[in-house]
């Protein structure tokens, strides 16, 4: 079962793997991503998409987080969100 292009559930259900080289990324329900590889940078890293820079309206350091396959690195995720928060990207699986 294919979650996106980069992210697939094995065919045991018991993990997801990277669709490109089948690397184990974690577990479908709980941490889809838990041996992903995490790269943090500044929010303006993101492009011209993010123009101000974040600490003009919140206290909070805002980042640019993405994850990677730990075998091939092919790109996962991308997420701008607060440093301080855990990925907000999470899948519900229904068989």
């Amino acid at each position: 079962m294919n979650i996106d292009d980069n992210i697939q559930v094995s065919p045991d259900g018991r993990t997801t793997v990277c669709g490109h080289c089948s690397a184990t990324l974690g577990t479908p329900g709980e941490a889809p991503l838990a041996n992903a590889l995490v790269r943090e940078n500044p929010s303006l890293a993101a492009g011209p998409g993010i123009r101000v820079d974040p600490r003009h309206f919140t206290d909070r350091p805002i980042v640019l987080r993405q994850a990677f396959c730990p075998q091939c690195l092919a790109l996962l995720s991308t997420e701008v969100v607060p440093q301080d928060e855990a990925s907000g990207r999470s899948w519900k699986l229904i068989a």
